[in-house]
């Protein structure tokens, strides 16, 4: 059943973490970082923030007996809109942007993937290593927005449930 004061919760405070975490990548691509490689994970941090401080209100104000279900319903809201935001907003930055950053990302995947040649043969296999390293050529915004997504949902589900736990009555 759709419980309109969790949707407002999870968008109140996903939007405002998307926006956060979208001023830390636009910030470290303004530094001169790669915002989406290993740098990037920086704009991660504001999500546990929110999905706390979203839990907090939902519980102070409407409703003081959160069970886990109700809080994770809450925290996984949170999460969605978060992911949502920042993707959408991080795919329009690599749109505006132009290819550079994603020639930019794609080198520094192409130089990792040297450094841990020997490495990578022994887990993946030659063929599968040969093709992921030619496949480096198609990586779309599209496709650099949907990874940011599912990986934002990965991670806001695993503090979901860190925050269920803590919230319950």
């Amino acid at each position: 059943m759709l419980n309109q004061t969790i949707v407002r919760v999870g968008v109140r405070y996903g939007v405002l973490c998307g926006l956060a975490c979208f001023v830390i990548v636009l910030a470290l691509y303004l530094l001169g970082y790669n915002p989406l490689g290993e740098s990037g994970r920086w704009s991660y941090l504001p999500l546990p923030v929110f999905i706390f401080m979203g839990l907090r209100y939902f519980k102070g104000f409407h409703d003081a007996e959160v069970g886990f279900w109700k809080g994770m319903r809450v925290s996984l809201a949170v999460t969605f809109y978060t992911a949502l935001c920042a993707s959408m907003l991080i795919y329009l930055m690599i749109y505006l942007v132009g290819p550079e950053l994603i020639q930019q990302h794609v080198a520094e995947l192409r130089a990792v993937l040297d450094q841990t040649r020997n490495e990578q043969i022994k887990l993946l296999g030659e063929q599968n290593f040969e093709k992921a390293y030619e496949d480096l050529d198609t990586i779309s915004p599209s496709m650099l927005a949907a990874y940011d997504f599912l990986s934002r949902m990965f991670v806001g589900g695993v503090f979901s449930v860190v925050a269920s736990v803590f919230f319950r009555k």
